[in-house]
């Protein structure tokens, strides 16, 4: 009898060690799946290779939006998914002497597989410039492609449940002139067309999640 207890006794022992071990390893895999989905770092405003071409230029041209306010969330209507997917209305001032053009980029710093490129335009000039709320469908705006494969605008798509995404309207100032420049020339081609002729830029930040 005092034997058969004692091996009750022991079974349970065990029994007690082995979910102790099983709630700690629950326990380990729930911190480690979190950590990998909730990131304790924000990605760079201005990551590589972007920070790479603008560097050493100031940060002096003034843009603004009609659409959204400085740091605000982007409204539905520009939005890709779920969205009108009309390109915002932006207005550049403050560009400096010696200007010959103008490059406006919009990308997502945020994104799982690194920098998302949103909108490329290039061209662009005037000490002022405004472009309206949906612009991107006029045809002689020269435009290159975006990181969904297509030319022209694409809002804003962050992944379902994901925390809340940067969008970066950044325009920069040319030394030289970029109107003669083919359509659909990928975020790449631009970017290293630019390096050395960066005379200044200047950016606008919204947001968006869903």
């Amino acid at each position: 009898m005092v034997l058969v207890v004692y091996g009750i006794e022991m079974k349970l022992k065990y029994l007690v060690i082995l979910i102790f071990a099983i709630a700690v390893c629950t326990t380990v895999f729930i911190i480690v799946q979190y950590t990998r989905k909730t990131p304790t770092t924000m990605p760079p405003l201005i990551p590589e290779p972007i920070a790479g071409v603008i560097n050493g230029a100031p940060a002096s041209i003034h843009v603004y939006s009609s659409s959204f306010s400085n740091g605000s969330r982007i409204p539905v209507k520009h939005v890709y998914c779920g969205g009108d997917n009309v390109s915002p209305g932006l207005v550049v001032e403050d560009t400096p002497m010696g200007t010959r053009s103008m490059v406006l980029i919009m990308y997502d710093p945020d994104a799982p597989s690194g920098v998302f490129y949103h909108w490329v335009v290039y061209g662009l000039r005037g000490g002022r410039l405004e472009l309206y709320e949906g612009s991107s469908k006029n045809t002689s705006l020269l435009q290159g492609l975006n990181s969904y494969g297509f030319i022209g605008y694409g809002g804003p798509c962050p992944p379902q449940g994901d925390r809340e995404h940067r969008y970066v309207f950044l325009v920069i100032a040319l030394d030289i002139d970029t109107s003669s420049w083919p359509i659909g020339l990928t975020p790449e081609k631009v970017l290293n067309g630019i390096q050395g002729h960066v005379v200044a830029y200047g950016y606008i930040l919204g947001t968006y999640s869903r």
